[in-house]
């Protein structure tokens, strides 16, 4: 997981969606989501918004301006996407998605010798074994250290369902990497760091193992600017995929804004080379809500591109946010894309693999300071379960889940190995099941309910 993207996980992920509390945690008037903000925007001027949120106390006349700008909100937010419990009726699936991907494997950190292990990357290679590149690192919260933040690898035969440590160091990077295969061979791509001066390097391998360098470059980023005008501070690390004009890269912004309400952005890179890398502002992504972290850019085994933005939607103010993944998919190299749609659930540091047996996987990460990171494997496959999630503040989840019984369900916490499912509430209305659970610290990062013996992610 993005070092810099888990400090504010674990500081108030859901205060840089509501902005019920300032930089320097004093509690305002009323909750203002992204849509609530953007109406008042419109309707009073970002200046009187501004003023509105820092408020501790509303007028009668800000009383009105926001209950009719939550009226709006509402109604122009109540799609597929917004998933809240209290909507859903007796068999009603609405707001459910299908869950089209279950859980291969996991592995989690301080084992087999290891340090925070986080940021998976994964390649297959020429005798068909898949390799797991990942950083093993130190971590603060979690009271991990004496490790070395460099790339090392997991190996799997089995398609990602069981996975090897390989003994050395793959990459001598402080960062995650994106590691593709093209032709026969294979490039990587990770940052030496320096304060103010990271240096994306370039790197290529026979074997998919031992990589060298081929050069690098600092990356500009002034060019890059999201919708409030101001230009991208600090890139985190980008994902690249192979074009007939060279490469196409794609980087979150993680310097810039420092304090809720986030509305962080992604700035889109070309290269002829893959060494020397520019801003192309025309294709910077930046919307009225946040994108958390670093979006995943692959192509697919048919040769289309997909981009997977973890983006924050937001949902009712009196259920709390939800956290979606956003895919799109272009055809034509990045030069434009598809409308947003949602993945069926969500997971951090998303990467992209489709294997040669056709199976498509995908990787991705989660924290809890208790035990550290997560690497996790999940392969796509149809299934006749939908659910719905909601995040309610940092501490309580609840699932509406259709198509399968309660004996069904587990919840579990992937980066501590917990089955939570004694813990949680059950309730059964029709067809659906209503599973909630707490955490009163607050780590509901890497929680997630497993569905079905397929082990169904939501």
């Amino acid at each position: 997981m993005n070092q810099r993207f888990k400090s504010v996980v674990v500081t108030g992920i859901v205060a840089g969606f509501f902005a019920a509390v300032s930089c320097v945690g004093a509690v305002s008037a009323v909750p203002v989501d992204p849509p609530v903000k953007t109406c008042l925007d419109k309707l009073i001027g970002s200046k009187a918004t501004n003023a509105l949120i820092k408020a501790k106390k509303l007028s009668n006349a800000q009383t009105a301006q926001v209950s009719k700008c939550k009226k709006s909100a509402s109604s122009s937010t109540a799609s597929p996407v917004i998933g809240s419990p209290s909507s859903s009726t007796s068999g009603s699936t609405s707001g459910m998605v299908a869950l089209n991907y279950v859980l291969l494997s996991t592995v989690t950190s301080q084992q087999s010798g290891l340090g925070n292990i986080s940021d998976p990357a994964l390649v297959q290679v020429a005798d068909g074994s898949v390799r797991m590149f990942f950083l093993n690192g130190n971590e603060q919260q979690a009271g991990i250290s004496g490790y070395d933040n460099l790339q090392h690898s997991y190996v799997s035969s089995d398609g990602g369902k069981t996975w090897t440590l390989e003994s050395g160091v793959r990459m001598s990077v402080q960062s995650p990497v994106s590691v593709n295969a093209i032709n026969g061979a294979y490039e990587a791509w990770g940052k030496v760091l320096a304060p103010g001066n990271d240096q994306l390097v370039h790197f290529t391998s026979a074997n998919g193992k031992d990589f060298t360098s081929v050069g690098g470059s600092v990356i500009s980023t002034t060019a890059c600017k999201g919708i409030s005008g101001a230009s991208a501070a600090h890139l985190g690390d980008p994902q690249m995929v192979k074009v007939a004009a060279g490469y196409i890269a794609y980087a979150h912004d993680s310097g810039n804004q420092t304090s809720p309400p986030f509305t962080r952005f992604v700035c889109a890179l070309t290269s002829t080379d893959g060494t020397t890398w520019t801003v192309d502002p025309s294709k910077t992504i930046s919307y009225s809500t946040d994108i958390q972290t670093n979006p995943e850019t692959f192509r697919n085994a048919s040769g289309v591109i997909e981009q997977i933005l973890p983006i924050d939607v937001a949902a009712d103010p009196q259920t709390g946010a939800r956290k979606g993944m956003q895919v799109r998919t272009s055809t034509n190299d990045g030069a434009s894309w598809s409308a947003l749609s949602e993945l069926s659930f969500w997971g951090a540091d998303p990467d992209r693999l489709d294997l040669a047996n056709g199976d498509s996987l995908l990787a991705f990460g989660g924290f809890d300071p208790r035990k550290g990171g997560l690497l996790a494997v999940a392969k796509k496959q149809t299934t006749n379960y939908k659910a719905s999630r909601v995040e309610s503040g940092m501490e309580k989840i609840t699932w509406v889940i259709s198509g399968a019984a309660q004996s069904a369900i587990k919840i579990k916490n992937l980066c501590t190995s917990s089955d939570l499912s004694s813990t949680a509430t059950f309730s059964t209305s029709g067809s659906n099941v209503t599973v909630s659970v707490s955490d009163s610290a607050g780590h509901t990062g890497c929680i997630y309910a497993l569905i079905g013996a397929e082990q169904a992610l939501k």
